[in-house]
């Protein structure tokens, strides 16, 4: 059935394909997962535990999601194909500028500072300094998160199928 998906989507039809919609919902439940082993991170961290493997998996969920936000950006509809479709105008409207530009910037940087946390504490850096790079992780992804209280055009249900 994948191999279908892909002979579907480079016999040059750009439209999202059927894997669309399940990597949606999974980039939505390895949100949580982020958010979860941040706080769970951030907590032994300012103890001064040295757990590199709940570092190791938050490290995974991260990096899966930004793959899966970086197919969802450039083959999806609300990414890319926000500047294709509007031009210039996405900066002009604030819902197109947040999943064309805010979204994504905020959610590499966050990513690049998990990362740099984890490599630093891996190689025996301070618990203190991985602590505050996840803590402006933290506080970067809970800005983007597309929560159901933002504006109607950028709000998303927390969990897929809740309305």
């Amino acid at each position: 059935m994948a191999v279908c998906g892909l002979w579907y989507f480079f016999a040059g039809n750009h439209k999202p394909f059927f894997m669309y919609i399940g990597l949606l919902h999974l980039h939505n439940l390895l949100r949580w997962v982020i958010l979860l082993l941040l706080l769970w991170n951030i907590v032994k961290l300012f103890s001064g535990s040295r757990s590199l493997g709940v570092s190791k998996a938050l490290l995974i969920a991260t990096h899966t999601t930004v793959l899966i936000g970086l197919y969802q950006y450039f083959f999806g509809k609300m990414g890319f194909a926000l500047f294709q479709e509007h031009g210039s105008e996405v900066m002009k409207l604030s819902a197109l500028r947040f999943w064309a530009v805010e979204h994504i910037t905020t959610m590499l940087l966050a990513a690049v500072l998990i990362t740099v946390g984890h490599v630093s504490f891996k190689k025996g850096g301070t618990t203190k300094k991985t602590a505050v790079l996840y803590t402006i992780a933290f506080i970067l992804i809970l800005a983007a998160i597309p929560w159901p209280f933002r504006d109607a055009a950028i709000a998303k249900p927390l969990f897929p199928g809740m309305h």
